[in-house]
């Protein structure tokens, strides 16, 4: 349980830390732009307990929000600008499990993160995505590339 702890304590520390090869995968009708860090896709240690042969690929995505757009002199600048995701996916039904986030400032400052603290997963655990959606896109373009770069 403590080396998972420490897995994941250090993958999301990774996100931020490395050189990042962001590639945009789509962009949402409210403006949402959606990346993946294409330098970060690869082979999962984790095992899912109720589906031990199924390979799973760790992803680190980036939502950039759209520009808030002010009416007022006094708005706040303090709302999310972008967001990093890491997700577990599994390439033979198309879901994922978030496993953590962080959100971030225009100026990079963190707002909020936050990081799964299960010892253990279950399919049940991971969401299915659902044809022509946003979460279908990332989920499909990260196993292509995963598949690509073997």
């Amino acid at each position: 349980m403590k080396r998972l702890a420490v897995v994941l304590a250090s993958s999301t520390l990774a996100i931020g830390a490395h050189a990042v090869n962001w590639s945009k995968v789509t962009e949402s009708q409210t403006g949402s732009i959606f990346s993946l860090d294409l330098d970060a896709i690869e082979r999962s240690d984790i095992n899912i307990l109720d589906e031990k042969r199924v390979e799973n690929i760790t992803v680190s995505i980036r939502r950039t929000y759209p520009a808030l757009k002010s009416t007022t002199s006094d708005s706040k600048e303090s709302g999310i600008h972008h967001s990093d995701q890491q997700w577990l996916i599994s390439c033979k039904d198309a879901s994922y499990y978030r496993r953590a986030y962080v959100y971030y400032t225009a100026d990079d400052k963190v707002i909020k993160s936050w990081q799964s603290e299960k010892p253990l997963l279950t399919t049940k655990d991971f969401k299915i995505t659902a044809p022509k959606t946003v979460s279908r896109m990332l989920v499909e373009q990260a196993c292509k590339n995963y598949e690509q770069a073997k």
